[in-house]
């Protein structure tokens, strides 16, 4: 999976791009509107599936990894980027039997069972921290940083608030759960909807599945509540503006918030989803440990959001500082990192 990460040209090189990825996905959409090329790929995960469904998804990264070895000896990179997760395994392997370096780009603070079980394919891995530096040999990994866009380091909060249009006298609450939504997290903004408009704004992310709903729960509120609901399915170049405008951003603790919440200084209070191994409680945590985040989780949700999140926003000290340990977070030059490391094992 070879990807650019939006870092600034080096002089005098060029470079071309693909980027292999799962088909009919948000990624390829993305690739799409940023003219990257873009192979998509028919590969499922395998564990915490039932029998039926690891057998068939087994069978798909083993035609995967034969797509991968065709593209590889089809496009010759002298490179390879992953960045983890099952949708890389099929690729790395085909670089390691094709001999393409490769580098896999780590955003957790710990590696999953993908990236375990393929680090070994790679020449390096680029790590977001230097606590994740122990999952792996001395000198096959390497503290870069998450890499993420410039315009979440360029995003500010008067930006943010013209672009969706919202009123500076009040406070303003973004909440996203990922591209797909989180059920939990919508719901939970369902529920409490009304009330939490009495005495904020709301940007919120809630993923196709759940859009419907929440838009006919919006068309039922009062105008002037209504006015205050910003709802979208998903936001791609608008995200860093969204995160920037909000005094509050509410959401789950995937890999991205180690990365783009830094870069804007977004006080953030997350809610780890119970998947994955846990990793996202523990990228809450690391946030949390340095004060720029507080944790609710999952089992508490119900009664303890809307109290948690009022008073955070009547807490303007306390939220400033979780602003300022965010910030104090940010790498603005983990994506020249990367490339320094991509060129390094080309070398």
């Amino acid at each position: 999976m070879l990807q650019e990460f939006n870092a600034p040209p080096t002089p005098n090189r060029t470079s071309e791009f693909l980027y292999l990825g799962r088909d009919a996905s948000v990624e390829q959409r993305i690739a799409a509107s940023c003219g990257v090329p873009f192979v998509g790929m028919r590969v499922g995960g395998v564990r915490g599936k039932t029998l039926r469904a690891q057998l068939q998804n087994s069978a798909q990264l083993a035609s995967a990894a034969r797509h991968a070895t065709a593209v590889l000896e089809h496009f010759k990179p002298d490179a390879v980027l992953a960045t983890g997760g099952y949708v890389s395994a099929p690729t790395l392997w085909a670089a390691w039997r094709k001999k393409i370096p490769a580098v896999i780009a780590l955003p957790d603070l710990e590696p999953g069972w993908a990236i375990r079980a393929t680090w070994r394919f790679s020449k390096q891995v680029t790590v977001s921290f230097a606590q994740v530096l122990k999952f792996f040999p001395r000198g096959r990994a390497t503290v870069t940083g998450y890499p993420v866009r410039r315009e979440f380091f360029q995003a500010a909060r008067d930006a943010g608030r013209a672009h969706f249009q919202l009123d500076n006298a009040l406070p303003a609450v973004t909440v996203f759960g990922g591209s797909q939504g989180a059920r939990a997290l919508n719901e939970i903004v369902r529920v409490n909807l009304p009330a939490l408009l009495a005495a904020t704004q709301v940007i919120h992310l809630c993923g196709a599945p759940s859009y419907a709903a929440l838009n006919a729960e919006r068309a039922r509120l009062d105008p002037a509540r209504a006015a205050r609901y910003r709802l979208f399915e998903y936001l791609n170049e608008d995200m860093p503006l969204a995160l920037a405008a909000a005094d509050l951003v509410v959401a789950r603790a995937g890999a991205a918030t180690l990365g783009e919440f830094p870069a804007v200084g977004a006080a953030s209070l997350l809610v780890p989803g119970l998947f994955a191994q846990g990793h996202q409680t523990k990228n809450a945590e690391f946030l949390a440990a340095r004060g720029a985040a507080e944790i609710l989780t999952e089992e508490k949700l119900t009664p303890a959001f809307l109290p948690t999140t009022l008073n955070l926003l009547s807490d303007r000290a306390r939220l400033d500082a979780m602003r300022r340990a965010a910030k104090a977070l940010a790498q603005p030059a983990a994506a020249r990192r990367v490339v320094d490391v991509l060129h390094e094992v080309c070398a």
